[in-house]
């Protein structure tokens, strides 16, 4: 077992020594993603604190790298700003207005910012120089999906977690140790929530429809289509409801994306099952529910002077109305990091409004907890780097069909911040990779502008001679 700060340097050296083969043999930028990818499969427990800021191995990755970068005489930091560029400052000057309004300014403050929302972007951002990129990164994107979904299986099965095995047992005080759904056991994976694993694993799917079109090969396209299967029965190992779905909801729209003759019957069916979950939600929830195991147990909460009897699941759809006060008391800039961090949240002089809140063990809502944490403008700015991503997902493919990666990206995330986030918070153990995702996608925004830009000189170079 290597555990503590030997498993965080370990890993740490392991990985930096595969990007560092890569750097020296290839572009400095082929080499971010390949490093970045591997520290997924790192337990983000593993963590190093030093002066007041918590480092995990995706952190300390990203941080080598990119400076590696910058300073090679290779590494190309200019290059066109896109719109995903200008919402992501807004965040993270949030965060930095937020926290310094609330705890008080603090030198490390913007450094927490900067890595918790600009590092993973940037990462993935620096990454593309080119859609050719893609062909580079496809092949350890599926690597990291198969090996996930394969730990997941094994674990889910034989009810041992190899990750806790060799890199000692993760923090328990979001899930115990061994959370079981249908006779299964949960599968936690490097992540600390059986729901987070399920969600990293749905955010690197796209990459699979990437390695599929970037190879003519049947044999390496029925590998990528076993890796997908291997992946999803990874998703379903975990036993959560939301990330098996997210990964259903996701293939029917990027099925309806690239098959017009598939909009028509899927749009009924999706339409269909919004519309039966918009007029029978506690009944289609209890269902559910029921169906995936149960084991919710019930409670009894207060909205608005009434007693609701809820649990675990069904009370995903009481969460507006437990909050509702408090997020109009969070204001514009909301209560900080500091209060909103850990369960229950201990927000100064209003204990008594979270007595139904803090009955269960997260505030699963991804809008709400972020509006809290950064207030009106900070939960403006999270739904505005969705809609924008989303955008420039859709953009890119509109602009070339043949390439259906940006476009099942924008379908992912049109699943994630639709479904997903309204019944999981954004935690870092997916968030970083969902951050390096948008990432990818201003690579491809920018080198887009770049292309265009260049043909238009030329154009105008040629009629002037």
């Amino acid at each position: 077992m290597v555990s503590g700060i030997t498993g965080w340097a370990v890993s740490t050296g392991l990985i930096l020594i595969v990007w560092l083969v890569i750097f020296v043999r290839r572009r400095p930028a082929e080499a971010l993603a390949p490093a970045i990818l591997l520290s997924f499969v790192i337990p983000v427990w593993l963590r190093l604190e030093y002066a007041g800021i918590s480092c995990n191995v995706r952190t300390a990755i990203a941080v080598v790298t990119m400076f590696a970068y910058a300073v090679h005489p290779q590494g190309k930091i200019l290059s066109p700003l896109t719109l995903l560029d200008f919402v992501i400052a807004l965040i993270v000057c949030s965060h930095i207005v937020t926290d310094a309004w609330r705890a008080g300014p603090s030198l490390v403050l913007p450094f927490r910012a900067y890595g918790e929302w600009a590092l993973p972007y940037v990462a993935g951002r620096y990454a593309i120089r080119d859609r050719n990129d893609l062909k580079w990164i496809a092949p350890w994107a599926v690597g990291v999906l198969l090996f996930l979904g394969i730990m997941s299986c094994c674990e889910s099965l034989t009810k041992v977690n190899c990750f806790e095995y060799i890199f000692g047992n993760r923090p328990t005080e979001l899930a115990n140790r061994h959370a079981s759904r249908l006779g299964l056991k949960r599968a936690f994976g490097p992540t600390t929530h059986a729901i987070f694993l399920g969600m990293m694993i749905a955010v690197l799917m796209p990459w699979l429809v990437s390695m599929w079109q970037s190879v003519k090969s049947l044999k390496i396209r029925g590998m990528t289509f076993s890796a997908g299967v291997i992946a999803f029965a990874g998703t379903v190992s975990t036993v959560s409801r939301t990330p098996v779905l997210t990964v259903l909801f996701t293939i029917c729209i990027t099925i309806a994306l690239r098959f017009k003759v598939a909009r028509w019957p899927l749009g009924l069916f999706l339409a269909s099952a919004i519309g039966l979950f918009a007029l029978f939600p506690t009944e289609v929830t209890n269902t559910a529910s029921r169906w995936s195991g149960g084991g919710d147990e019930p409670r009894l909460i207060e909205i608005d002077g009434r007693a609701v009897v809820t649990s675990g699941s069904s009370y995903r759809l009481h969460l507006l109305g437990v909050y509702r006060d408090i997020l109009v008391k969070a204001g514009p800039f909301g209560f900080g990091t500091q209060a909103t961090t850990g369960f229950p949240l201990r927000i100064p002089n209003l204990e008594d409004e979270f007595r139904s809140a803090n009955l269960f063990k997260m505030v699963d809502n991804g809008y709400i907890l972020l509006t809290l944490r950064f207030g009106w403008i900070g939960g403006a700015c999270l739904l505005l780097l969705f809609l924008t991503a989303i955008g420039t997902g859709f953009s890119l493919y509109r602009e070339n069909p043949d390439e259906l990666f940006p476009g099942a990206v924008a379908c992912l995330l049109v699943v994630v911040a639709g479904f997903s986030l309204l019944l999981v918070f954004m935690s870092y153990d997916f968030g970083f990779p969902l951050l390096w995702t948008f990432g990818i996608l201003s690579g491809l925004a920018s080198a887009r502008i770049a292309a265009t830009s260049e043909t238009y000189s030329s154009s105008r170079i040629s009629s002037r001679v």
